[in-house]
């Protein structure tokens, strides 16, 4: 999967904020993240199930009502993937276009070593400062232990965030490790104020 960053140039990313919304860009992203984990969105137990379950259904000639359960079993489902894709791209949208650069610390590297000991991966924990009294924590798993070692001696990443929005991020830094951004928990608004 191309990373947000990678669809478009680095002039782009430092014009002034709010940058015009490149086109074709939000259609790239839906397609990456559909393709993404296709399996694991699509097939799923209980999809399966609730399809399993419509077919016996069908050809057991059960009433139409009863065989509406597992079809909005299975839509419900497809819709929750469909959301969390659009939440995805929305924040990637949100970054391209109202994004700040700034230098995030790395605070700690929790490795993930196999049986032999090699590190196979890591959690980097970053401090980003957004403000002059605002700074948000967060935590990025890079596949590549080589990688993450490389990252946390080097002290600082450059990353893209949004200013209001905690956990909105993506590192800048060319890595040749997959990196992943999990939110943890739900996004909260802060104040205009503050």
């Amino acid at each position: 999967m191309l990373r947000v960053t990678e669809q478009v140039d680095t002039s782009y990313l430092e014009q002034p904020t709010p940058r015009p919304r490149p086109t074709g860009v939000m259609l790239n992203l839906f397609y990456d993240y559909m393709l993404e984990r296709p399996l694991r969105t699509l097939l799923n137990p209980l999809s399966i199930t609730c399809l399993v379950a419509l077919i016996v259904l069908y050809l057991l000639r059960v009433p139409p009502l009863v065989r509406l359960i597992p079809l909005l079993i299975l839509l419900g489902q497809l819709g929750l993937a469909a959301r969390q894709i659009w939440r995805r791209v929305r924040d990637d949208m949100a970054l391209l276009s109202n994004g700040l650069i700034v230098r995030a610390h790395v605070t700690r590297l929790r490795p993930h070593r196999n049986p032999t000991g090699a590190i196979e991966g890591a959690l980097l924990d970053c401090a980003i400062p957004v403000a002059p009294r605002r700074t948000y924590m967060g935590s990025i798993w890079i596949s590549d232990g080589d990688e993450a070692l490389r990252l946390a001696n080097q002290g600082r990443l450059a990353v893209l965030c949004l200013p209001r929005t905690p956990g909105t991020w993506r590192v800048l830094e060319g890595t040749t490790a997959d990196i992943r951004y999990d939110r943890m928990g739900p996004v909260q608004s802060i104040p205009a104020d503050v």
